[in-house]
């Protein structure tokens, strides 16, 4: 049944709490989520959370469920980051929901007409500010200290769906169980009049989006492991095929040597009868392109990454055939790299596309790759020349922006999007000198990995 207000109640009922709660809710959400939330964020938090307040204050069943299902889908409908809303939507119902309880625990007396200060409220609102603080550090630190980078297999997940539905039943059972063996009239006030029209939904409403934050993290788990299969599977499948290349390649140069030496007995004999028929039948034929020794592309040896070692011999042999002038400097062996191998080739990739792009736009191409060991962390720097304007280097890797028109602005976005998100251990210099363009790759390795 709708609730009936007179106009100051009105304004203690349906204003204050959600206003009190949802400052309460902006700080929880900053203090969990600090790194991922900015000050838009935060507001769009409290409004959200304010708009919940509101509905709750109507203690209508009929209405309560309904109108939080609607906030729900309209802030998953308009949301980017599909899971930073779950997140904050969780937090937002669960501290209303355990706010149903911290009312009943003060005593409706802290709540009568004629103890119904101004301190009251403060206190009941310091308390409640202080405890979720609190609460939310102590969270803080306990996942980031049980943070782990392992992919959550499907098993897990299928646990973790079956804990989190089953917790939040047993607390809110266990919570509701003493009112249900009291025979008073508070007991009676608080089931009927807030545990049935509040708690119920809010618990309904918590469950469900445990259950779509769950089911979004196995979809996009198990995407995930297809891709890193297949991605996997075509690095080395490629990888074999570029070794067998390079044995080819070191084969036909001693067979060319070989070859060549007869010339040598012509030339000092002095017999140019023979050496022309010699030359025109044996050497003619031969490939005069290859530059695989100028390049120095036998360095990439020093790479025992075997992914690592595919995407780099992918791009300069793409380089080699469109005559672009390469060189590579590696002198040390570069055993690891502590960064998802997937996502070095994906950088690696689109740093050396973009290169090698840029580069064939001018008259004579220039690419230079370095790979290096520098204290603890693994330098990978791409060099090349550019043709045209200067690139203003801190709109480069905003998404969209291109020198090339519409359509060819992700890549550089893509590797900001993957470092920042992903790894604390890794950054990208990008710097211009004259018109060479030069990108630097610094990961840093464990103690371990040392």
């Amino acid at each position: 049944m709708m609730k009936e207000f007179t106009l100051s109640k009105l304004l203690k009922e349906m204003l204050y709490q959600p206003l009190s709660i949802s400052i309460l809710c902006c700080v929880a959400v900053y203090v969990l989520y600090k790194n991922k939330v900015d000050f838009k964020e935060i507001k769009k938090c409290f409004f959200i959370s304010f708009m919940v307040g509101v509905v709750l204050r109507t203690g209508s069943y009929i209405l309560i469920l309904p109108l939080l299902s609607i906030i729900i889908i309209f802030q998953l409908k308009n949301s980017e980051k599909v899971e930073s809303t779950i997140k904050m939507l969780m937090t937002i119902f669960v501290i209303y929901f355990i706010n149903i309880f911290g009312v009943s625990f003060l005593g409706t007396n802290f709540y009568e007409k004629n103890t119904m200060l101004t301190q009251n409220y403060i206190i009941e609102f310091a308390i409640k500010l202080i405890t979720v603080y609190l609460v939310c550090k102590i969270i803080n630190i306990f996942f980031y200290k049980a943070k782990s980078f392992k992919e959550i297999s499907p098993s897990q997940i299928r646990y973790r769906m079956i804990l989190s539905i089953a917790i939040p039943i047993a607390i809110s059972i266990r919570l509701i169980y003493p009112f249900l063996d009291m025979k008073n009239g508070d007991a009676v006030f608080f089931v009927i009049d807030r545990y049935i029209p509040e708690g119920i939904p809010l618990i309904s409403i918590i469950l469900i989006l445990i259950i779509i934050y769950n089911y979004d993290k196995s979809v996009e788990n198990e995407v995930h492991l297809k891709r890193e299969i297949e991605e996997k599977y075509r690095i080395e499948e490629y990888a074999h095929m570029v070794e067998d290349m390079y044995k080819e390649t070191r084969r036909f140069k001693h067979d060319y040597i070989n070859m060549l030496t007869p010339l040598k007995e012509y030339i000092d004999g002095d017999n140019m009868k023979d050496l022309k028929k010699f030359f025109y039948n044996n050497v003619i034929d031969m490939d005069e392109d290859i530059k695989w020794n100028n390049s120095n592309i036998d360095k990439l040896r020093y790479i025992k990454i075997t992914s690592l070692k595919a995407i780099l011999s992918t791009k300069l042999i793409k380089a080699l055939s469109i005559n672009v002038d390469i060189k590579v400097d590696i002198v040390e062996d570069i055993y690891k790299v502590d960064i998802n191998i997937m996502d070095l080739c994906r950088i690696i990739g689109i740093l050396m596309d973009n290169a090698i792009e840029a580069s064939k736009e001018c008259e004579y191409p220039k690419f230079h790759l370095c790979v290096f060991n520098k204290g603890d962390y693994v330098v990978i720097a791409i060099h090349n020349n550019f043709f045209g304007p200067k690139p203003i280097i801190h709109k480069i890797y905003k998404e969209g922006f291109s020198t090339k028109g519409d359509g060819r602005g992700v890549g550089l976005y893509t590797v900001k999007n993957i470092i920042d998100k992903k790894y604390d251990n890794v950054f990208i210099n990008t710097s211009i000198e004259d018109n060479l363009f030069i990108q630097e790759l610094w990961i840093k390795n464990n103690e371990e990995a040392s």
